[in-house]
């Protein structure tokens, strides 16, 4: 008699693929001296411009940086980049992040996504392992940063990020406006309670004057 049970094919184990994703990110993660987590406590404050120009400034300085771009719902890094193209698949069987310049390399769900307009409609156990995928399922190699994007918030994203790579660093990025210096405590305070070190705050467009009345941003 043939036993139906055995003739079945296994069913994969999840703790042993949590395991083998836990120790691919442990090994990407080793081989990157520097991480830093850039959020803030709202959005429309240039957080993504800033992770965008820190990355690239520190690359034309000759460091080698990756720029992981988890803003699932908005991930503006390649356009702001200029990037197009999809991820290729590395000799040991990883996902190459696309090149920008011979010291930066990028990933983002938007260079994984055929439709650039397609809403991502995902929860957060999704989102965590889509991650946990950005750092160990990807062939990041040696880099001196890893520069974080993350979307506006507290939420899920800077969680998994924090929970993670537990020496990153943050940087909050804010402009001058009450509404956002009261959104930026809370991001501070986010810190707090996960043990993530602030490396620094910007205040963003700080200097800036209304061309046509005169007023700062402050007061805007």
């Amino acid at each position: 008699m043939v036993d139906l049970q055995d003739s079945m094919p296994k069913q994969p184990d999840p703790k042993a693929q949590q395991d083998d994703r836990d120790a691919a990110v442990g090994e990407a993660l080793g081989r990157i001296k520097n991480k830093i987590l850039v959020m803030s406590g709202k959005g429309g404050v240039g957080k993504t411009s800033t992770s965008v120009n820190l990355s690239v400034a520190l690359a034309q300085k000759g460091h080698r940086v990756g720029l992981m771009d988890v803003d699932l719902h908005g991930p503006d890094v390649p356009r702001m980049l200029g990037l197009d193209k999809m991820p290729d698949m590395s000799a040991n069987g990883k996902l190459n992040p696309v090149k920008y310049s011979d010291n930066l390399s990028v990933i983002s769900i938007e260079s994984l996504t055929p439709g650039k307009d397609d809403a991502i409609i995902w929860r957060g156990p999704v989102k965590y392992s889509a991650i946990q995928q950005f750092i160990g399922d990807v062939d990041w190699g040696d880099l001196d940063f890893l520069v974080i994007d993350a979307p506006p918030g507290t939420g899920d994203e800077p969680l998994t990020v924090a929970q993670t790579i537990t020496d990153a660093k943050a940087v909050i990025v804010t402009t001058p406006q009450e509404i956002s210096l009261a959104d930026v405590r809370k991001s501070i305070n986010f810190c707090k309670t996960v043990n993530l070190d602030i490396f620094g705050i910007i205040e963003n467009m700080s200097g800036f004057s209304c061309p046509h009345c005169g007023l700062s941003l402050i007061h805007i």
